[in-house]
């Protein structure tokens, strides 16, 4: 900072942390290459080094004087739970499905720093007319600040920037965006709105397509940048030997990208003790993936549990660190908790300053049902057809039926009529007989 002003970095790093003013986020957005990226790598490159210290001074991972007291101050917390069972290292705790842990999802420290609109509720019955539809979204947070997990402090808390509460915060409201997605994928969702309003008003009703978030299945935030931002904060608080970090390394160099390829596609991975490893998790550079591919494969290795221990992390802490308070414990498949519309005008796509996704997708947030139900109970027509489709199938039926409605090109919308409207309430009396209302 010079003169009292932040440097364009400094005051990105800031935005990536939701403290930037509203009126100045629009002069932060980046533009678009011809190859649907970003033109920005140098600062790319300068948002690793900002949101990742003290990554390493040299390749032998020695920190300066000032590094070290740092780090060591930041590691100073001590366990909420007790000490790690015998073996493991440091806060690792040994837990398996026949003898559960239940500390273990629940070592974890963190701030709502604010920013988000109240949740308006939202009757169904006023929505008659429209069409829903729904898309994926995993069930991350967004305006948290994690400060430690496994009862591990960070050496810097994660500001977390994504989930369903996308549509409420309050810069996002004031600028009618609802959502972000890579733009292959926000190309995919404006045209699935455009359909579903078609389909609408074929059917006579408003020309309002309603999108629905729904839940997604365990640790779908892999993809994303929080976890392993908070990875790198826990790496960096207490570094583990060079021995435990380059079998790590080795191991994600040889992980399958996609099941029955050959091919290595993290095969030129620098390392997660490195500057250049942590920046081609952010950009993808030099592997022969995607960014966010690149993620999930090295969130799929440090889930192992020999690399939990030798990390000395639960990575059910780490989930649950990250995950939405309103959406803890809510299975696969349910939508409600946001609830956002589009009207005749459709979507429009903008870039993006999230640091997951690069497009931003417009849409009106309304607020929410109060309670997340099962995708079926307000596409009780919609669902049922697409079920029976599925009988017969290998697999899933249920999961299969969700995946579907959430990337089919056509009839995957459901018109919100009485039967709708009767169905949904007849779930919710049903949920208060057997005493689950809130569950």
């Amino acid at each position: 900072m010079a003169n009292g002003l932040l440097s364009p970095v400094e005051r990105q790093t800031k935005e990536v942390f939701g403290m930037v003013p509203m009126k100045e986020r629009l002069a932060l957005l980046p533009r678009y290459s011809k190859d649907q990226g970003l033109i920005a790598p140098q600062f790319i490159y300068e948002l690793a080094k900002a949101v990742s210290t003290p990554v390493t001074a040299a390749k032998g991972y020695d920190v300066s004087p000032e590094e070290a007291i740092n780090v060591g101050m930041a590691g100073m917390g001590g366990g909420a739970f007790g000490s790690a069972p015998k073996g493991s290292v440091r806060s690792f705790v040994l837990s398996t499905p026949k003898k559960p842990d239940p500390a273990v999802g629940t070592r974890f420290e963190r701030e709502f720093i604010g920013g988000l609109a109240d949740k308006t509720p939202v009757k169904i019955e006023d929505l008659k007319g429209s069409s829903l539809m729904v898309m994926p979204w995993d069930n991350t947070s967004r305006n948290f600040k994690i400060k430690s997990f496994s009862d591990e402090v960070l050496a810097t808390p994660v500001i977390t920037h994504g989930g369903q509460d996308y549509a409420r915060d309050l810069g996002h409201i004031a600028q009618n965006i609802g959502g972000a997605s890579n733009l292959g994928i926000a190309k995919r969702i404006k045209n699935r709105d455009a359909q579903a309003r078609l389909e609408n008003l074929q059917a006579g009703g408003t020309g309002q397509v309603v999108s629905l978030p729904t839940t997604m299945g365990d640790y779908s935030e892999f993809f994303s940048v929080m976890p392993t931002q908070a990875i790198f904060g826990l790496l960096d608080a207490k570094p583990p030997s060079k021995k435990v970090i380059a079998e790590i390394d080795n191991a994600i160099r040889g992980a399958k990208i996609k099941a029955g390829e050959d091919k290595l596609r993290m095969k030129n991975f620098k390392g997660l003790m490195s500057e250049e490893g942590r920046i081609q998790l952010l950009t993808g550079e030099g592997l022969d993936t995607t960014a966010g591919k690149a993620r999930i494969a090295v969130m799929q290795k440090l889930a192992l549990k020999g690399n939990q221990e030798k990390l000395g992390f639960n990575i059910e802490d780490l989930s649950a660190a990250l995950t939405d308070p309103a959406l803890a414990g809510v299975p696969k498949g349910y939508v409600g908790n946001t609830v956002m519309a589009t009207g005749k005008e459709g979507m429009h796509l903008r870039p993006s300053i999230n640091p997951s996704y690069n497009t931003d997708f417009t849409a009106n947030y309304l607020g929410s049902l109060g309670q997340s139900v099962p995708i079926e109970v307000l596409f009780p027509k919609t669902f049922d057809s697409v079920l029976k489709e599925m009988a017969g199938k290998t697999g899933n039926a249920r999961n299969m039926a969700i995946g579907a409605l959430e990337q089919r090109k056509e009839k995957f919308s459901e018109l919100v009529d009485q039967q709708v409207i009767d169905n949904y309430y007849k779930y919710l009396d049903q949920q208060r007989r057997l005493g689950l209302m809130g569950q």
